[in-house]
């Protein structure tokens, strides 16, 4: 027998669904269409990095953290289908640890043996420019400095989609 409290359960579930699509969306700073906003970081290297770098790429920024499972999901295939397999020089890629320590870091990337860039934003300076909330996110910005696609969270389908997404910026 279904409990009277079902229909209940399912409308707060749905309503839920609903406040997280709209919270996500609300915490995006800076959606398609715009500019990408200028900013400095520091690569796990030590090494500064200005976005004016970027001017005239394809640029993917992943904000993760080594405490996100959606973004430990994530980093294996930005690794293995995105970093290792799209070779343009027209093409960069950021990865950027939001509010975590280099140590950290250090210590999560060594035992991944990930190779692509990491960037530092232990102040969660870079991030606030983009978003003021949820990981991971990816942002692709395009030739022309603008943002062309912006995600939140880790879906396979919405992986695929960034890749053919990279590609077609590439080839334009």
């Amino acid at each position: 027998m279904k409990s009277k409290l079902y229909p209940f359960l399912l409308l707060a579930l749905f309503s839920g669904a609903l406040f997280c699509q709209d919270d996500s969306e609300s915490t995006t700073l800076k959606k398609v269409g715009a500019e990408m906003p200028a900013f400095t970081t520091v690569s796990l290297n030590g090494e500064a990095f200005s976005s004016a770098a970027l001017k005239g790429k394809v640029t993917l920024i992943n904000f993760w953290a080594t405490w996100c499972p959606p973004c430990k999901a994530e980093l294996p295939l930005l690794q293995k289908n995105i970093f290792d397999k799209i070779k343009d020089k027209n093409f960069s890629v950021l990865c950027i640890s939001r509010g975590e320590k280099e140590e950290v870091v250090k210590k999560f990337i060594e035992q991944f043996k990930y190779t692509f860039p990491v960037y530092l934003d232990s102040e969660t300076k870079t991030y606030n420019l983009f978003a003021s909330k949820y990981i991971p996110r990816n942002f692709v910005i395009g030739k022309d400095g603008k943002i062309v696609y912006a995600s939140v969270g880790f879906k396979e389908d919405e992986f695929k989609k960034l890749i053919r997404l990279i590609e077609e910026e590439l080839k334009k």
